[in-house]
């Protein structure tokens, strides 16, 4: 997940408590220089999907709340109209419930109960734990909460195995990660990496070095 805490842990906790059980989606995506979840989402909205109903089949999900960035409206037009074709089609026996709702454009959001509170339609400030939202979230119902990218994943660790994954990283840390890199570098975008890479090492290895007569001084560093 967003913080480091295992995807598999957090699916058998939420799917340890009773149901009506809820699922809250982060893609707020509000830090600064941050744009890789607009980007999988313009270019591949069916993986994201599928793994969110991966997720949601797994745990015993009856109800969604994607949570989206407002200033993303293509990504917005993106999801309406295909979370209509899936209501029209669904894939799956008992889909559930699927609701689209705009962020506010606070970067406080991108805390998981700050965020909760805000789909609620309140501030969107965090709350005091415990409770946890795995027990006590959304509407006051157990709430898998996940980030855009940890559920856009899910199918490729199904097609290709936690071994394939397993196999990248570096510098102790295992697994590919998504950046973000803009600024004065020859190829700007998002870059899959593995793991653990150091800044210099997705500059000139990623990013196509510095642009010509630039040296890398400083960075900002989000997400």
């Amino acid at each position: 997940g967003g913080a480091g805490f295992p995807a598999g842990r957090k699916w058998r906790l939420v799917a340890a408590e009773a149901a009506p059980r809820l699922m809250a989606v982060n893609i707020d995506e509000g830090e600064p220089g941050t744009f890789k979840d607009r980007r999988y989402l313009e270019r591949d909205p069916h993986r994201f999907l599928e793994g969110m109903l991966i997720a949601a089949w797994v745990v015993g999900i009856s109800d969604i709340y994607v949570y989206l960035r407002d200033e993303y409206h293509g990504c917005r037009s993106i999801l309406e109209t295909e979370l209509a074709k899936l209501r029209l089609a669904p894939p799956v026996d008992n889909l559930p419930q699927i609701h689209l709702r705009r962020g506010a454009g606070a970067y406080i959001r991108g805390e998981e109960s700050a965020m909760i509170e805000s789909i609620e339609g309140k501030r969107g400030l965090p709350r005091l734990r415990p409770p946890y939202v795995a027990q006590v979230g959304l509407f006051n119902r157990p709430t898998l909460e996940h980030n855009f990218e940890t559920l856009y994943w899910v199918p490729s660790l199904i097609e290709h195995g936690a071994e394939w994954f397993k196999a990248h990283g570096r510098q102790g840390r295992t697994g590919l990660r998504s950046f973000s890199v803009s600024g004065r570098v020859k190829r700007a975008g998002v870059h899959l990496a593995p793991a653990g890479i150091s800044v210099a090492e997705l500059i000139e290895e990623y990013a196509g070095g510095m642009l010509d007569g630039h040296q890398l001084y400083a960075y900002l560093p989000g997400g």
